[in-house]
């Protein structure tokens, strides 16, 4: 099973990065395939472990898959287990070590062991609006492997649900989506 989350990793300089990740989910053991060519895997190669932060905010995953300077300034805390830092905002988190690493790309298998995990709040969930939001910032993930009329479509009925249910987080984390993929991706012409 996949779960949606937030990976933080420290950089040789104990530089924060955290990076949307859907994470193979298991409790002893997590995988973690991120693309060999982005800091989240040079930051796991260079000794440092990681902590898989479990949230209930989206406009979090918004920020994170934007690049938005809110998410480097995000308040975190030092890891128990690890080098890493946990994220204030998280409900809970794991603090993992790499085990075994396939670099093949373009994305690469990273096998990590749970070595630590802490709680801070109750995870609440995702309301209609919050999934939507998840699944925008999946595809904004995506831009670069899926045709603009299958993302514009799909942004669409997200925006409906979004329109419906959405709170002022999930509204800001929808624009901050859609600006992000128009930049990337141009609207297709209507045929």
């Amino acid at each position: 099973m996949i779960i949606e989350t937030l990976l933080t990793t420290l950089d040789s300089t104990d530089q924060l990065h955290v990076a949307p990740m859907g994470v193979e989910w298991g409790e002893a053991r997590l995988v973690i395939k991120p693309f060999v060519d982005t800091t989240t895997f040079q930051n796991l190669g260079n000794g440092a472990g990681a902590v898989v932060n479990l949230t209930d905010d989206a406009l979090l995953f918004a920020q994170a898959v934007t690049g938005h300077p809110a998410i480097a300034e995000l308040a975190s805390f030092p890891a128990t287990a690890i080098r890493g830092r946990v994220l204030e905002a998280a409900c809970s988190w794991r603090e993992v070590e790499v085990v075994a690493v396939d670099a093949a790309p373009p994305r690469a298998r990273i096998e990590t062991r749970v070595v630590g995990h802490g709680q801070r709040r109750e995870f609440l969930g995702f309301n209609r609006a919050r999934h939507a939001v998840l699944e925008a910032a999946i595809l904004a993930t995506r831009t670069h492997l899926l045709a603009p009329a299958l993302i514009h479509s799909e942004f669409q009925r997200l925006t409906v649900i979004i329109d419906k249910t959405a709170g002022p987080r999930e509204r800001e984390a929808m624009t901050l989506l859609r600006e992000y993929v128009g930049r990337r991706q141009p609207a297709p012409e209507a045929g």
